[in-house]
């Protein structure tokens, strides 16, 4: 296993042994070989952060590998990988009007991704999505509608309110992902985070069509003679 010398607070170097090196930027998600800074900290039988960089060149981003003491085995293990500075996913002006909720929950899901917590993040996903669907389906409906919208379980809305045959498959499939985020028993085993976020972009990608669609139809209702 390999042995460094982070240095503590008075600034003495402390030879250690951690169980190995970071393999995956936390940022772009790629495997990789990451370039070391030189940077170590320790704080003794607690733990151990080192600070590198992403390679590769769409990424570049710094950020902090995280060890924790291991007193059975007397060494460092590698807990999470956490970016030097957490930053905000952008959305496009069209779903920001649609549903600013959406952008908000959805930023606070990717930062608890970016931190490690794969525990919570995957709810956040999930809620994010029902703001995104609801919002989106509440615009020009009648009040009726839009309580039964309000409170009615995110797959019953996306089955009767829905009709855009793209838009319903990915947020019936979004739906089933991020409800195994929140129960027990998983439906689906072989489907991870990743999966869930593809057909939640994908739903907030088809929502954004039918938008600018509508309206660019109700700009031009009639044809000219």
């Amino acid at each position: 296993m390999p042995w460094i010398t982070p240095q503590n607070l008075q600034g003495f170097p402390c030879g250690v042994t951690i169980d190995g090196h970071a393999d995956t930027c936390p940022i772009c998600h790629h495997g990789i070989r990451p370039i070391y800074l030189g940077v170590d900290a320790i704080n003794e039988r607690k733990f151990v952060e080192r600070l590198l960089r992403c390679p590769r060149e769409e990424c570049q981003r710094l950020f902090i590998a995280h060890y924790k003491y291991n007193h059975l085995t007397d060494t460092y293990s590698l807990r999470v990988c956490l970016p030097f500075f957490l930053e905000d996913l952008g959305f496009t002006v069209v779903i920001q009007e649609i549903s600013f909720d959406y952008c908000s929950i959805y930023n606070e899901a990717h930062k608890a991704e970016q931190q490690g917590y794969l525990q919570v993040c995957g709810p956040g996903y999930r809620k994010a999505l029902e703001f995104l669907v609801k919002d989106f389906l509440l615009h020009d409906k009648t009040p009726p509608e839009k309580e039964e919208i309000e409170k009615s379980p995110l797959i019953a809305c996306i089955n009767k309110y829905v009709s855009d045959a793209r838009l319903k498959a990915a947020a019936e499939r979004a739906a089933w992902l991020g409800n195994d985020e929140t129960h027990y028993v998983r439906k689906w085993e072989d489907k991870d985070l990743e999966d869930l976020k593809k057909f939640i972009q994908l739903t907030e990608h088809w929502i954004e069509s039918e938008h600018l669609t509508r309206e660019a139809i109700a700009e031009m209702p009639k044809g000219k003679k």
